[in-house]
């Protein structure tokens, strides 16, 4: 961090673009380009930007001074007209009075090198930049405002406050203090591993809100699998046509459902007697979409009786064991009576592509997963990497339990609190490598 690093920080397109640059040498450079001595930081100054002895451009620049900053340096922005010559020239200055292009994500990794944030606020605000949605929206502000950050901070100082105890007492030769009870102890353990469980459960869901749920509609030829494609994203994607197999590939498309990112994927209607290699191989790609999908919607047209296709497709269903909500279709017209085994064991939602009927509780359903998954606090997490870090806290604390029921000694199971509390602090970045963070802020986008 001895270098001054400069970035673009605002995408393609718009009127006006921001250039970012940070570092010691920030003051020095910002006076050789705009020649300009006197700087009232967080004051925005409308200056002039040379290039040589020409107007490079009229600019808004602002100078923060450390640590009051988002990296805690001497940071400049310049809000300058968003002409690719001139993003580009003004970089170009700027290397050329001596700082050196950004890395990917450097100005919050410095950030966080500064104490200006924790790994999870840093990563929240990664997942921020890059949030399509509602609902992956506030999914990352919890991680950004700290919420996340306060409840970890809260089960490593319960372990670290019950770690002092354990160890001060295994310093006592003279057995002057009074023994910790079992009880007290595997009551504090098991408070804390509540909380990194209900933490950890999230991670199914919070992990769909952020990569979106991958829902694929499966179903029988002419069962309506593509109006209800249509219907759900309100126009004409799919063909719908009288005759079986209109859909020889599968279509996807990516909607918003009450705030979340829901991606579909209309599948060939499956049966025994294909007509021809192309429907043979859109048959093969639809059972490749519902094996890798998130939920499936099976769609069965209520008009008419069973299949026999449908029935083998629905032992198909059952024994991937996915999340499937079973949607009959064409309710506007007369119902055929059919037994479809098991159908106790699923949700299952009546609709009309036709008239509209039945697809706002469809819509909800989809979604009900991650309507409802959070934990008491509202907190939920999505990174693998955080994920992993809890279930290795986990771990350690419930071989401190079995440890605590064995009698095996305070120096035992201290040493499962230790490893507890290296994974918790690892998971905030307190103990986390280089390297490691390398891979992290390398994930970021350019000027942030």
């Amino acid at each position: 961090m001895q270098t001054t690093i400069c970035a673009l920080a605002t995408g393609a397109g718009g009127a006006v673009a921001l250039v970012r640059t940070s570092g010691p040498d920030v003051l020095r450079i910002l006076n050789a380009v705009t020649r300009r001595q006197n700087w009232e930081p967080r004051k925005q100054i409308f200056c002039t930007i040379y290039d040589g002895e020409t107007v490079l451009d009229k600019a808004l620049v602002t100078y923060f001074q450390n640590p009051h900053s988002f990296t805690g340096e001497d940071v400049a922005e310049f809000a300058v007209h968003a002409s690719p010559y001139i993003k580009g020239r003004l970089l170009e200055l700027l290397c050329a009075a001596g700082a050196v292009p950004a890395k990917r994500g450097e100005f919050s990794q410095r950030a966080f090198l500064n104490g200006k944030m924790d790994l999870i606020e840093a990563q929240g605000l990664c997942d921020l930049i890059a949030s399509g949605n509602k609902a992956a929206h506030r999914l990352a502000m919890s991680s950004l405002d700290g919420k996340l950050s306060a409840r970890l901070s809260d089960m490593r100082l319960k372990i670290t406050e019950l770690l002092a105890q354990i160890e001060v007492r295994l310093d006592d030769v003279d057995e002057e203090m009074t023994p910790l009870s079992d009880e007290f102890v595997r009551g504090e353990i098991t408070s804390v591993l509540t909380h990194i469980k209900a933490l950890a459960d999230t991670f199914s869901v919070g992990r769909l809100i952020k990569d979106g749920l991958r829902v694929a509609i499966v179903g029988a030829p002419n069962g309506g699998k593509s109006s209800l494609l249509n219907a759900l994203v309100g126009f004409d994607r799919a063909i719908v046509a009288d005759a079986c197999g209109t859909t020889r590939d599968t279509v996807e498309e990516t909607l918003e459902i009450n705030g979340q990112k829901i991606i579909l994927t209309d599948t060939a209607g499956i049966r025994d007697h294909s007509l021809d290699p192309a429907e043979r191989e859109g048959m093969r790609r639809s059972v490749r979409a519902m094996e890798s999908a998130d939920l499936i919607l099976l769609v069965l047209d209520t008009s008419r009786p069973l299949t026999d296709e449908e029935r083998a497709l629905w032992a198909d269903i059952e024994k991937l064991g996915k999340r499937t909500l079973i949607v009959e279709n064409k309710t506007d017209l007369p119902r055929a009576g059919y037994t479809l085994e098991n159908a106790q064991n699923y949700q299952t939602l009546a609709v009309s592509c036709k008239t509209g009927e039945g697809l706002e509780a469809l819509k909800k359903a989809v979604t009900q997963d991650a309507d409802e998954a959070h934990t008491a606090d509202g907190l939920m997490i999505s990174n693998l990497r955080h994920y992993e870090s809890l279930l290795r806290a986990q771990t350690e604390l419930e071989s401190a339990l079995l440890r605590l029921t064995a009698q095996a000694g305070g120096e035992i199971y201290a040493e499962h609190l230790r490893g507890a509390l290296l994974h918790l602090k690892d998971l905030i970045g307190e103990v986390t490598p280089d390297d490691v963070l390398g891979v992290i802020f390398s994930k970021f986008c350019m000027g942030k």
